[in-house]
């Protein structure tokens, strides 16, 4: 009986090895044993950029301001002050617009819009962040750079460039444009 007792003072020490408290006392798993045994990676300034995101998802938009989606994660595009960025706001009013993206040329995801917006369309060389519509049809979210003939709707408001290219880079086929 007392073999037992030792065999299982002996296991219940082992599994508390595997934990270490953390500044508040309280226990939490080794992250390097966590990371080995589901092979997840844990970047801080990803979480932080993440929850930047979800606070940016909870905030009240301004007059100029749009919310897009893509996938899981959304950010905030602030609006230029012109007829066109007007009209895609007006477009989104009454409900959320839904639309089929895809990615071109590794520099941008490109969403047709199903309706024509009225455009000015001038040669501007685009950064990261920029927002454009194209042709008077088509909205465009650049992660890289592209020197066309666009109008300007906007610029993403990101805390960091490198998260927006993963977001827009990724595989999701649909993105939504709300004012919510």
């Amino acid at each position: 009986m007392s073999k037992r007792i030792v065999a299982i003072l002996v296991v219940f020490l082992l599994l508390l090895t595997g934990c270490k408290a953390n500044s508040s006392g309280d226990f939490q798993e080794d992250d390097n044993a966590v990371q080995m045994e589901y092979g997840v990676q844990t970047d801080t300034n990803e979480l932080k950029e993440q929850t930047e995101m979800k606070n940016a998802d909870e905030s009240t938009l301004a007059d100029n301001q749009i919310r897009v989606t893509v996938g899981n994660s959304s950010f905030i595009v602030n609006l230029e002050d012109n007829e066109t960025a007007k009209a895609l706001r007006e477009m989104l009013t009454d409900e959320d617009l839904t639309i089929s993206a895809s990615n071109y040329g590794g520099f941008e995801k490109v969403c047709r819009l199903g309706k024509t917006l009225p455009c000015n369309d001038t040669q501007i060389t685009t950064e990261v962040g920029d927002v454009m519509l194209y042709s008077g049809n088509q909205i465009v979210f650049f992660y890289g750079a592209n020197s066309w003939t666009y109008t300007k709707l906007g610029k993403v408001e990101e805390p960091s460039l490198e998260t927006l290219e993963k977001i827009l880079s990724g595989p999701e086929t649909e993105i939504t444009l709300s004012i919510r």
